[in-house]
């Protein structure tokens, strides 16, 4: 009997339902000042330049090294930049007015924008007048876009175990033909990678957390199916150790995987259940 691999078949459902729903959470673009320290003038005398500089104080975001910091003037007769490196400018002050410097790192954070002044003397520069601060709204996830988004994070920890049940199946199916000839490479195929790939494969499902109760159930199913599947493998691994073939026993783990393969589709079909409920 062919066996099953029903991870592929979930990942599948998962990504299409994912982008035919439209269901996908998109985080609204963050400030630089959420990673960075800016370190800038606001005033700087005819003929004088000062430093302008970047200190990181968020190393969580991956690309955060990567990220270019240099401001752009508005207007380098008045202020012109001279660039050091990725995070350090020098800022030098040309004519006297007001140039507008904008430092911009890509679609993730909003552009970061301040001003410099050139005088001819310092002066003490007013604060300025704060504005009311507007409120912030904070649209809550709609019931549909919670469940499509706990199917994402299910479908993230099943992509981490996919290979081993990939490689067992696949290697399992091409090479599941019996007789008297093949005894021997069959049994290593079971022996050598069926079995040991399809016990991580189960190891690894055990440890998988859906978020919601109606996950809980599909997972359930699915982890009962491969544990029948792992079952079969060994029964009929363990009918060909001897040159003699023990074709009862075989039969027995081809009937422990079928069982497992039901209870693989009772999970495909709870998954259908699910999408179709909060799929919109």
């Amino acid at each position: 009997m062919k066996r099953k691999s029903l991870i592929y078949s979930l990942i599948l459902a998962i990504i299409v339902s994912v982008v035919s729903g439209g269901g996908s959470i998109h985080a609204a673009a963050r400030n630089i000042t959420d990673i960075v320290k800016v370190t800038k003038p606001a005033e700087i005398k005819v003929g004088e330049w000062k430093s302008y500089e970047i200190a990181i104080t968020d190393w969580t975001d991956a690309d955060v090294t990567e990220h270019d910091f240099t401001p752009i003037s508005s207007d380098e007769n008045v202020v012109k930049v001279v660039r050091k490196t990725n995070w350090v400018s020098e800022l030098h002050a040309i004519n006297k007015g007001i140039a507008t410097l904008t430092v911009n790192i890509g679609d993730k954070f909003e552009p970061y924008v301040f001003t410099v002044q050139v005088v001819d003397e310092y002066t003490v520069i007013p604060e300025p007048t704060s504005e009311p601060t507007k409120p912030v709204i904070i649209k809550e996830p709609t019931r549909e876009e919670i469940m499509l988004q706990d199917m994402e994070d299910y479908n993230e920890q099943l992509q981490s175990i996919a290979s081993y049940e990939d490689k067992a199946i696949d290697t399992f199916n091409q090479n599941r033909l019996l007789n008297d000839s093949t005894r021997k490479s069959l049994f290593l195929t079971l022996n050598n990678t069926v079995v040991p790939n399809y016990t991580k494969f189960v190891s690894g499902l055990k440890n998988l957390k859906p978020n919601n109760a109606e996950l809980k159930e599909i997972h359930n199913y699915f982890l009962a199916g491969a544990k029948l599947q792992l079952e079969g493998f060994t029964i009929m691994r363990d009918s060909l150790k001897t040159t003699k073939i023990n074709y009862s026993k075989f039969n027995a783990g081809e009937k422990k995987g079928a069982e497992g393969i039901k209870k693989l589709d009772k999970a495909g079909m709870l998954l259908d259940k699910y999408k179709s409920k909060y799929i919109k």
